[in-house]
Formats: structure tokens, sequence, C-alpha cells
């Protein structure tokens, strides 16, 4: 893959202002760029890591040359190759039922978390501390002080985007679609797009499908930077 210097510092939240951006563009607009990345994520994936690790175990027990173990031996590579062929039918399995996934695996699907390190690049000067101490805990993954944190600064619209996710990180839909619509009615900042984005995806996950039907249609709508990702989710959605 030729971008996957490109893939790495994306998901590391490493990419340069400029290179974020016309990155997140490319990923709606170059089908083959969008499936290769997508490639990239699955082999980050404790499914696919596990299949390479029975792989590797496979070819070592058949490199063992050892008389006295020849038939614990092949025991091993019978259970293995069980195993291995077992999660090869399991994502050939999963493949198929993209075509008719559920709201769920869609959710999985298409949710990305932001990274913070652009955002906190952009706006440093401008950020409440209670706001940049909370980037860094999301950062870390300690979405619970995150938004501790953000809840200082209550009035912060880059807050309110960055606590959102940390609750849909944490299965707290309700509360994410909430704090969404705080910075979706405010209308006059440049976090509405990610705003409803997210709060779709937020309803698809819970279950919400006329809602989420509403809101992906009016993405859909749009000429914005999530429009071609809501067409193609809008199709999934309207097979179940």
């Amino acid at each position: 893959m030729k971008d996957l210097e490109k893939f790495e510092k994306y998901i590391k939240g490493e990419l340069e202002e400029g290179d974020l951006w016309e990155f997140k563009k490319s990923l709606e607009v170059d089908a083959s760029l969008a499936a290769e990345f997508e490639v990239y994520k699955a082999t980050l994936s404790p499914h696919a890591q596990k299949k390479h690790q029975l792989i590797d175990e496979l070819n070592t027990i058949r490199q063992s040359k050892t008389h006295k173990n020849i038939n614990f031996g092949w025991q091993r590579i019978t259970a293995v190759a069980a195993g291995i062929v077992i999660l090869l039918g399991t994502g050939i399995g999963l493949i198929r039922m993209q075509h008719n996934a559920s709201y769920q695996e869609l959710y999985t699907q298409y949710f990305i978390a932001e990274s913070a390190s652009f955002n906190v690049r952009s706006a440093t000067n401008s950020l409440e501390q209670p706001v940049l101490d909370g980037m860094q805990f999301y950062e870390l993954h300690n979405y619970d002080a995150a938004i501790e944190m953000f809840e200082k600064a209550p009035n912060n619209l880059m807050g309110k985007l960055y606590s959102g996710l940390s609750m849909m990180e944490l299965g707290d839909f309700d509360g994410a679609i909430h704090k969404f619509d705080d910075i979706i009615n405010h209308n006059d900042n440049l976090f509405v797009d990610q705003a409803e984005w997210y709060q779709s995806l937020c309803f698809l996950r819970t279950g919400k499908r006329s809602k989420a039907i509403e809101k992906f249609q009016k993405i859909a709508d749009d000429n914005g930077v999530y429009k071609t990702k809501a067409l193609k989710i809008l199709k999934e959605i309207k097979k179940e």
C-alpha cells in the first residue's frame, strides 16, 4: 500500500493540519483509498492478529522433527488448523454480512474516533486549560477523566465535541447525542459537520432507525465532508 505511512500517521494522530484535512477528504472521494484504509485497519484488529499467531504456531509445529512428540505434534496441528479455519470462516462470514449488516456492525464499520492532536495544535492559544487537559486524557483513552475536564468548560464547543466522542467510546450514546445537539443548535461553529455525523451514528447504534435515516439524509443532501459516507450508509440501512 503506497499510503501505508499516511495510514499509520492518521491512526496515531500524527498528520499535520493540511495533510489531515486532505486525507479525510480523499477518503470521501477516492473509493480505492478508502478500501485500502479499511484493509489496513483490519490488520490491526485482534481477530487478524490472532489468525497470524495461529499460522505462526502451525508453521512452528510443522517444522518440528522430534519423533517422540510426533503424535502430540499432529494433535496440535489439527487443533491449530481448526482454529485457523474457524477464524477464516468468521472473516468470510463478516464480509458476506456487510451486505445485510446490523446497526451495530454498521456503526463499528463507520465509526472512526477523532484524534485530538490536530484540533489542539490548531487552537491551542484559544483553548481553556480544562479543555487542553481533557484533550490529553482523551488521547490517553481515559475517557471518564476527559469528560470530567470538559465539564469544567461547559460552553466550549470543542470540549462538547470531544466530550460526546468520549461518551461514545464509553457506550453512553444518549449522553453523546445531547452533547452533539448543543453543537448543532449553536450552528455558527466549525464542528457542526462532525457533530451531525457522530450524532447520526449514535442514533444508528441505539436502533433509532427513522431518526438515523433522517439525520444521514440531511448530511447526504449537504455538500460536506461526510456526504459520500452518508449516502453509502443510507443504502445499507434501507436494506434492513
